[in-house]
């Protein structure tokens, strides 16, 4: 099986299990310039040939200042894919790096999930759908374990506290090096971030995965298994253990 047709089928598998589409929404798709958006792009518009339902796909870019090139040069490839691209300028960040104000990739990432909510919904978008992958996950759990103090992750499915927009995750069973070769594959050109090239948490846990990886080849499979087999009865939480307890995810769109 190539890549593209693996993707599509790990893709699916998590729609299916999670049910993150509904006939006739109208998806965003968070588009940063890199492999696993773009490949979240193509393949959820490849597979509306195969969805039992229709659904509409809509490109989003938000412009904070961060990218090495011009984000322009996506163009081609997304006119190529077939879907309407709008790109929006996110003023918070833009003004932080002009005026050369460090500033941490919390920082960055929260203004520019605000600028995505909002351009969705004035784009009267139903859904947004975001490109982290297997890899993304696991690094979070990491993440939040040793230095946030909680067992969480990236949900696959997340609901607006208002109720307006469902925030969804397609590749959380696809793995980054599967996205790279699918973009490679698919002809699909790429737009790095600066801040990708800097030093940070994320890329410590990244490492030690990869480390862990190389000797174990299982490690990534198994911590995505994990997320999705939770034994509450191991745990030190009580509101685990109170029944009918709203356990899932929201957030303030």
């Amino acid at each position: 099986m190539d890549a593209p047709e693996r993707v599509l089928e790990l893709m699916g598998r998590a729609m299916g299990r999670f049910a993150m589409l509904r006939p006739g929404d109208r998806v965003a798709v968070g588009v940063s310039g890199g492999k696993d958006s773009l490949c979240l792009l193509d393949a959820l518009v490849a597979y509306r040939r195969r969805a039992p339902f229709a659904y509409d796909v809509i490109a989003v870019t938000i412009e904070q200042g961060k990218f090495k090139s011009d984000i322009r040069a996506l163009e081609s490839a997304i006119r190529d894919i077939g879907v309407r691209w709008v790109v929006s300028d996110e003023p918070a960040t833009l003004a932080l790096v002009k005026d050369g104000i460090g500033h941490g990739c919390d920082v960055c990432s929260r203004h520019r999930r605000r600028a995505l909510y909002r351009l969705a919904a004035e784009l009267q978008c139903t859904t947004l759908a975001l490109g982290h992958t297997a890899d993304d996950c696991a690094e979070s759990l990491l993440r939040n374990i040793l230095f946030n103090g909680r067992i969480a992750s990236l949900p696959p499915v997340a609901v607006s506290r208002k109720g307006t927009l469902r925030l969804v995750r397609p590749l959380v069973f696809v793995t980054e090096d599967l996205t790279a070769v699918y973009t490679r594959a698919r002809g699909l050109t790429t737009v790095g971030c600066a801040c990708s090239d800097k030093p940070s948490v994320r890329g410590e846990i990244r490492a030690f995965l990869a480390t862990l990886r190389a000797r174990h080849p299982g490690v990534g499979d198994s911590v995505t298994a994990a997320l999705g087999n939770v034994n509450p009865f191991t745990l030190f939480d009580p509101a685990l253990e109170k029944p009918g307890a709203d356990l899932s995810p929201a957030f303030e769109s």
